[in-house]
């Protein structure tokens, strides 16, 4: 039977930008799964890609190789003994003793040594968890921050930490290993190092090796990491069990370390710097000196080259040196959502005029009652149902909602479905992963969302649930994005589907419910960052941002004259000032200029979603929906329509029943 060997990749925090096309590859030459090799190759810490055959392995290798990403191929080692607890340890200047149970173990000065530093309740693992939550809302899923390597530390000593050393001999397979457990040895043995801590003196334990180590492996990802046999469990105080299997979780992980250190990572092919380098030197050489190329005296010559080259990339290198740390700066990740934009008066929408017309229907109906006492408000009442107007009227509203159902229906079957790349100015219908342009967290659910919608309802005297007020986040636009690219989504006036809804009341901590006995509660409607929608909308091309080409021009002219030298140019008789034929051909260079500028930003090929926008137009429909199928948006259009028509038909047969009676 042949060996299982395994494919252990170092994950990228910062995915390659030709990410898509690696998976793509991935999935049609090696057939593995698209989606699990993405979680694999992005994160932190290393993971395992896959396992099989050490020839099919090494074909995958080839082209990770070729894609920038490190890894290992790693043939397995069974564990041969689980790490030794110590007792006590002996610090002299060539060695370092530590005596356990059964022998003494010797970790000679020099030595290759594999430190594993974990934590076995799976605390870190938990604060992991919460740091990538708490990036992705503030930072998007395009810019996640992991844990960093010293708060990784210290949530190491703040749990149950447990300190694993590896002896490896010359071959880099494990000789000796031993188990430090913080207040479970003497401390004397560390001399002026020892403290009143018992997890500092494990720390300090951790430095001393590192220091007497002539090669030494750090790993602090037991727990993080996606490895066969690493499990880690977490802690129950009720179940002692689970500490045990945890700490033979721990001993094979640290078997694997030692595997991954005998195999020596595989790192990114590049190209040999040195001799194209050394060949450009010689190359430069000859040029220079072509009787050296006739006398066939190259041997010579490509020695002094290499010299050459290589004094040349220290220089280099030690410039790099000088620059390579930039200046720290603030990275904000995703900017703030903007601030919600106060509605103006608008007297085009049907809003203004159904409310003003129910204004004007409740003042006309009030009069009538109080000019009359309430007699003549009466007659027109039974005189508007007798006649059948109020029926009529009622399924005129109904007929008209069911028409609208109708149409929307039509228009979203006639509307092709076009993918993002190839988007059409006008009605498009697109589908794709929403994707947050801003840090938006829905207020009640603290959930990382593109568009939110918060009801809030207060009982009433009937102890009825009333509408107390609305708000949205439709002023916060965000983006669509398929496997062609992105587009910009204008929320505003949209028709939204969620299908994410949650309830609570006041003063809820999170999801969790206090009680029942409140006045007053909300819904939140979300669509979650990163949830798969479907968008109906009018595309337009986004206004530019900026000043307009006679703004530019204005400026222009204004920089030319507070800068004289550059205006002495157009002084063509020399007299030391401009006249206005001189000022006029200035002007014209200047526009000129401008133009030539603008031009040329025009033709430089921009994002889809830096100049097109989907939105909604006066007359025209938006819909975001949740919905990952158009059968089920338009058979929902059909469904509401069908018992409209019935409720209007059956109500116009009413209303001529009434009216023909009411006329005989």
């Amino acid at each position: 039977m042949s060996q299982i060997n395994y494919l252990i990749v170092e994950q990228q925090q910062t995915p390659p930008e030709n990410l898509p096309e690696i998976l793509q590859q991935l999935s049609q030459k090696f057939q593995l799964d698209i989606y699990q090799c993405r979680q694999r190759l992005t994160g932190r810490g290393l993971s395992l890609l896959t396992r099989g055959k050490q020839e099919n392995l090494e074909k995958i290798s080839a082209f990770l190789q070729d894609t920038g990403f490190i890894h290992w191929l790693v043939e397995p080692s069974k564990s041969g003994f689980v790490p030794l607890k110590i007792r006590n340890l002996q610090v002299s200047s060539d060695r370092i003793i530590f005596g356990c149970q059964k022998k003494q173990v010797v970790f000679p000065k020099g030595a290759t040594i594999l430190a594993i530093f974990a934590e076995t309740t799976g605390e870190l693992a938990e604060k992991s968890v919460k740091q990538l939550l708490s990036s992705h809302a503030y930072r998007g899923r395009d810019d996640v921050r992991h844990l960093e390597e010293s708060k990784v530390h210290k949530i190491i000593l703040q749990g149950k930490p447990v300190l694993d050393l590896y002896l490896l001999d010359d071959n880099k397979q494990v000789a000796d290993a031993v188990r430090i457990f913080p207040g479970k040895f003497d401390p004397k043995g560390l001399g002026e190092l020892a403290t009143l801590s018992s997890k500092q003196n494990l720390q300090q334990i951790l430095k001393l090796v590192e220091e007497y180590a002539g090669e030494f492996h750090l790993q602090t990802d037991f727990g993080l990491v996606n490895l066969p046999g690493c499990l880690l469990r977490r802690d129950d105080p009720d179940n002692p069990e689970t500490q045990r299997k945890n700490l033979l979780s721990l001993a094979r992980y640290g078997w694997l370390m030692a595997d991954l250190v005998k195999s020596e990572p595989i790192m990114a092919s590049q190209p040999n710097q040195e001799n194209n380098l050394s060949g450009a030197v010689t190359a430069a050489i000859l040029m220079q000196n072509p009787a050296l190329a006739a006398a066939g005296e190259l041997d010579e010559i490509l020695p002094i080259a290499k010299e050459i080259s290589a004094e040349i990339d220290q220089g280099s290198n030690g410039d790099e040196r000088v620059t390579s740390t930039p200046p720290d700066t603030a990275d904000s990740g995703l900017p703030p959502p903007p601030p919600p934009v106060k509605s103006k008066a608008n007297w085009s929408k049907p809003r203004f005029w159904l409310g003003g017309a129910g204004t004007a229907l409740f003042i006309f109906v009030f009069a009538l009652s109080e000019i009359s006492d309430g007699e003549l408000l009466n007659l027109v009442a039974y005189r508007s149902f007798a006649s059948g107007a109020i029926p009529f009227f009622a399924a005129m509203l109904m007929s008209w909602y069911a028409f609208y159902c109708l149409r929307m229906k039509r228009q979203i079957e006639n509307t092709p479905t076009s993918k993002v790349r190839s988007v059409a100015m006008g009605m498009v219908e697109v589908k794709g992963r929403a994707v947050r342009s801003y840090a938006l967290i829905s207020p009640m659910s603290n959930t990382p969302c593109v568009f939110y919608r918060l009801t809030k309802y207060r009982r009433n005297i009937k102890n009825q649930w009333q509408v107390s007020s609305v708000s949205s986040s439709d002023n916060v636009p965000f983006l669509l994005e398929d496997d062609t690219g992105r587009v910009e989504i204008d929320p505003a006036g949209c028709r939204v589907h969620a299908g994410t809804k949650q309830e609570g009341v006041p003063g809820q901590v999170g999801l969790m419910r206090l009680g029942d006995d409140s006045n007053d509660k909300w819904v939140e409607e979300v669509i979650v960052d990163g949830t798969l929608i479907y968008v109906l909308g009018y595309a337009s091309v986004k206004r530019a941002k900026g000043p307009n080409l006679t703004e530019q021009k204005i400026e222009a002219l204004r920089e030319l004259k507070r800068n004289p030298q550059n205006l002495q140019q157009f002084d063509r008789d020399g007299d030391g000032e401009i006249s206005s034929d001189e000022w006029d051909d200035a002007r014209a260079a200047v526009e000129e200029k401008v133009l030539r500028e603008s031009l040329q930003n025009k033709r430089q090929r921009k994002k889809q979603e830096e100049h097109v926008i989907i939105g909604k137009k006066k007359g025209r429909p938006l819909i975001i929906t949740e919905s990952h199928s158009e059968e089920n948006l338009t058979s929902r259009y059909l469904y509401y329509s069908i018992p409209l028509f019935l409720a209007a038909a059956t109500i116009t047969g009413g209303g001529l029943h009434l009216l023909l009676n009411y006329l005989k």
